[in-house]
């Protein structure tokens, strides 16, 4: 049975949390919605041995507040399946769980995509007829659409910041932590802006130049060796966890939940965090870095890119339109959350859930 003992509630929701489990494959999953004020809910579906309820309730707000931002009428949701995704089982977990949700999706009141651990074609069998573009699988310059749209929107929050805080970003130092597909886009854009990359990681350790990586050398042994590219690539191993906690102006949190915990928040050296992955901070976290003058963006503001980039799919958007609208939309609302931290005398995370309850009140 899940324990929903840590779900906490409040005016906005979680209004429905869905839980399934199938004898047969041996299928644990579970379906947050937080709200059902716009009719239909949208998240991503992650799979992981270790995703709990609470964590799928926390990402579920954080898409209701990322629609929010972005001022398209959607509610926050998620969904998590409990299973390791090298697990032989898959296939028939996945089958399980898409039939589970397939009333909810007919319905109308959770629309799922893709998140770690998934893809699109794990949920084609839930649009029938219906053409659903896979930006995930579309590619562009040799990488996934989507994921590089995501990565793009990253850098934008983090040139948008630096403008707003009179900080340059070209030659600003940068760690990424998940060097995947949305860390490897980040870090092709960080790149063009002549930021220079100095750590990155990935779940076989981590790498760090002080002069800066070669993100050109990586992005090739990454198409090559996937995470196995960090034993051969040039730079100084360091433990994944080592990498969070180095000198540079920027961090990007980009793999998952509460990366930036109660042990670790006091070492955090970066001045800018942008995060790439949903929640990266713990509890009690945002008040501690911002006394120690630590600017931490909120992540459903800088990674909204994978939810625009769905969007200008719909639109029908050619690659640079998408890329023109991911920047505008990322780099206005970064500059908007800002500017009332600074009116309000909050953090930009507090600031921009300030924005984002006043949109949904609207």
């Amino acid at each position: 049975m899940l324990d929903l003992s840590p779900i906490t509630y409040d005016d906005i929701g979680p209004e429905r949390i869905h839980c399934f489990y199938d004898p047969r494959s041996g299928m644990r999953a579970v379906v947050a919605i937080d709200t059902t004020r716009f009719m239909v809910a949208g998240g991503g579906v992650r799979m992981a041995p270790d995703v709990s309820v609470s964590e799928v309730v926390r990402l579920a707000r954080a898409m209701t507040f990322k629609y929010a931002m972005l001022d398209m009428p959607c509610g926050g949701a998620k969904a998590g399946i409990m299973l390791d995704p090298a697990d032989p089982s898959r296939s028939l977990v996945m089958s399980a769980f898409v039939r589970a949700i397939k009333p909810l999706v007919e319905s109308g009141a959770f629309m799922p995509g893709a998140d770690m651990g998934t893809s699109g074609a794990d949920f084609a069998a839930l649009w029938g007829d219906r053409v659903v573009k896979d930006l995930g699988s579309e590619s562009f310059e040799g990488m996934p659409l989507e994921a590089q749209l995501t990565g793009a929107g990253v850098v934008a929050a983090a040139k948008a910041a630096c403008e707003a805080l009179a900080r340059p970003l070209r030659g600003a130092t940068v760690a990424i932590e998940g060097f995947g597909k949305v860390g490897a886009g980040a870090a092709k854009f960080f790149a063009r802006e002549g930021a220079r990359v100095v750590a990155i990681s990935t779940v076989q350790g981590g790498l760090y130049d002080p002069q800066g990586l070669d993100v050109d050398a990586l992005l090739v042994l990454r198409a090559e060796h996937g995470d196995g590219l960090i034993a051969r690539a040039r730079g100084e191993r360091i433990a994944r966890e080592a990498l969070l906690t180095l000198a540079v102006d920027v961090l990007v949190p980009g793999a998952r939940p509460d990366v930036i915990h109660a042990d670790n928040v006091e070492r955090i050296a970066a001045k800018l965090i942008v995060p790439a992955a949903n929640i990266p901070y713990g509890e009690g976290t945002l008040s501690r870095l911002r006394a120690r003058g630590v600017v931490a963006l909120p992540d459903f503001v800088t990674n909204a890119g994978g939810v625009l980039a769905s969007m200008a799919s719909f639109q029908g958007e050619s690659a640079s339109g998408a890329f023109a609208l991911v920047n505008d939309s990322v780099g206005r609302n970064v500059k908007l959350v800002i500017e009332t931290a600074r009116a309000s005398d909050a953090s930009p995370f507090d600031a921009a859930i300030q924005i984002a309850r006043k949109r949904l009140a609207q």
